[in-house]
């Protein structure tokens, strides 16, 4: 396949030990292995020559390519503009949002840097598949650089609404620049409303149709493509580990006693806080469930430099201890908080032991967690999956138990629901989220946007009418 994918980082190929990776990885990893397709990311260390260098490295039948970004500029991207300021507000978290001028001008520069680097190692014509939030502004890079050919984005986040994006100081400035993509996907049909609304409001773009814009001199057409997972590998790789040791010690610490689990890189937006407080609040409400229940929470650290993330830990930490000491017992622990993370093959046992998947984010564009957990269920006697309304899955996986996380008695009451679903409505409401997420799959995802890319035409006219089969 002729396809150039771009993305914030790319595996390491060398450190997977045959483990699958995770998220964006493993979306994105598959494709490249097995459709030839060349996928770039970017590194600021210093082994690789001067910024724009880059690296190739044969992978499967693509190939990956490491592009040296400028380091004196890399933080201020990433922990600055990226973290401290995209991320809150794509989140709907614009109190946390903390922005300076010097952040914009270092993602500009990486950029540009990454740009010069697509361009060294990408033929004319070939589509270029962007991803996420790190990246607005390279499609604009790529057509200074003299790239012709159809270029795509996708956006993994969600996209909020204008009233919360114009509290960035330089939303136009950066949105402006997504006039030079042909195609911007979106994970759920609200996102796209969002960027259509702000777009015209405060773009003044022109609608042209349902799902076209004309932007900046440009018709860009766009998209609804919400991601998937790899349903039969994640399936495999739950009864494979069940049998492995790691997960017979869990059994064995667990005794008699039934198992919620979360899953969660450390984040503000995945409601860890909230979802705390309901596991504190389903002990009040059900004292019986003493001993009888253990919730498992694991959750992989992130962006430790930023000051935000370091406070939610410690609060995080806190309410553990607080948990623990007020109803774990000596031969019982309510809550095992666990601040580090596991290769997918091991977290697909985690998830079949778990009686309940809680998956309850404050806002998240998808949340693959969710349908990890539901993939590595056993089928005769699976487990129930209580997932926040906040979370893009919750628009196709409405057999889960839906839930408002900010109403953390009601969290605690539908836990207590899942635990005690009978068999029959449980097998009932798992062949149906199943059938979503093989008629949703990850191949599905990637090929849906590629086939949608592929067939728009960029011509020398600066109005170029696209249509998507």
């Amino acid at each position: 396949m002729g396809m150039t994918l771009v993305s914030n980082r790319i595996i390491d190929p060398l450190r997977m030990g045959g483990a699958m990776p995770g998220g964006l990885a493993a979306a994105l990893s598959g494709a490249v292995h097995d459709t030839g397709a060349t996928w770039i990311g970017g590194s600021s260390e210093r082994q690789l020559a001067e910024p724009g260098a880059v690296t190739v490295t044969p992978f499967g039948a693509g190939r990956l390519v490491n592009v040296r970004l400028p380091a004196s500029h890399y933080r201020q991207f990433y922990d600055g503009m990226a973290n401290a300021a995209l991320w809150p507000i794509l989140h709907y978290r614009s109190d946390l949002l903390r922005y300076d001028p010097d952040f914009l001008a270092a993602y500009g520069a990486i950029n540009r840097a990454m740009a010069d680097g697509v361009r060294r190692v990408v033929s004319d014509g070939t589509p270029i598949w962007v991803h996420d939030y790190h990246y607005l502004m390279l499609g604009h890079y790529l057509r200074q650089r003299g790239v012709h050919g159809p270029i795509g984005f996708f956006l993994h986040t969600p996209f909020p609404h204008r009233s919360i994006l114009t509290c960035l100081p330089c939303h136009r400035e950066l949105l402006r620049e997504l006039s030079a993509y042909d195609l911007i996907g979106f994970q759920t049909a609200e996102d796209l409303h969002h960027f259509r609304d702000y777009a015209v409001s405060e773009l003044l773009a022109a609608t042209a149709g349902q799902m076209e814009l004309q932007l900046g001199g440009r018709r860009l057409k766009l998209g609804v493509f919400p991601i998937g997972i790899d349903t039969e590998r994640f399936s495999n790789a739950a009864r494979l580990a069940i049998a492995s040791g790691a997960l017979k010690r869990l059994r064995r610490a667990l005794a008699e006693s039934r198992l919620v689990i979360g899953v969660d890189r450390l984040d503000y937006s995945k409601g860890l806080v909230h979802r705390f407080h309901a596991y504190q609040r389903f002990f009040t409400d059900f004292p019986d469930e003493r001993r009888r229940v253990s919730f498992l929470q694991i959750t992989p650290p992130t962006r430790e430099r930023i000051d935000a993330y370091r406070s939610i830990r410690a609060e995080l930490a806190s309410i553990a201890g607080e948990i623990n000491a007020r109803f774990s017992g000596a031969a019982w622990v309510a809550l095992r908080y666990i601040h580090e993370g596991f290769a997918p093959e091991r977290l697909a046992g985690y998830y079949r032991l778990g009686r309940v998947g809680c998956v309850t984010p404050l806002r998240d564009g998808m949340n693959l967690v969710a349908k990890e957990y539901v993939a590595s269920q056993d089928p005769d006697d699976p487990g129930v999956l209580v997932l926040s309304l906040f979370a893009g899955a919750a628009r196709q996986m409405e057999a889960a138990l839906l839930v408002n996380p900010h109403d953390t008695a009601a969290v605690a009451r539908r836990i207590h629901e899942a635990l005690y679903m009978p068999k029959e409505e449980r097998i009932e409401r798992w062949n149906a989220l199943m059938r979503t997420l093989r008629s949703a799959s990850l191949e599905g995802w990637f090929s849906s946007f590629a086939s949608a890319l592929q067939s728009c035409s960029h011509s020398a006219n600066p109005v170029a009418r696209l249509s998507v089969a």
